[in-house]
């Protein structure tokens, strides 16, 4: 996808002004959080050697990077098929979200 696309710029500008606030308040999502605290503080008291531990870090990260991107992906597809129910199909059949849409 073109990350000069205005569906592009404008997700990064709603995910880098709104998405903290939203977070803070959302009980769940803070929940999350304090379940993956209580991970964290077993996982150091282990003391497992550097090695493993940035082992586990990079696999940690990339899985994050992952739900990440699918996430951004997500709301992009949401958004455009909010696009297309306002102003009807660009490309009838075409599930697949085009490159520089909008």
């Amino acid at each position: 996808m073109d990350k000069n696309s205005v569906l592009y710029l404008l997700m990064g500008m709603r995910m880098n002004s709104v998405m903290n606030g939203i977070t803070e308040q959302d009980r769940d999502y803070q929940g999350l959080l304090q379940e993956v605290d209580k991970y964290i503080e077993k996982l150091e008291a282990l003391h497992l050697p550097k090695e493993t531990m940035h082992l586990i870090d990079q696999c940690v990260s990339g899985h994050n990077a992952i739900g990440s991107r699918y996430g951004m992906l997500a709301y992009m597809l949401g958004f455009s098929d909010c696009r297309e129910l306002l102003l009807g199909t660009a490309c009838p059949g075409k599930e697949a979200l085009p490159d520089g849409l909008l």
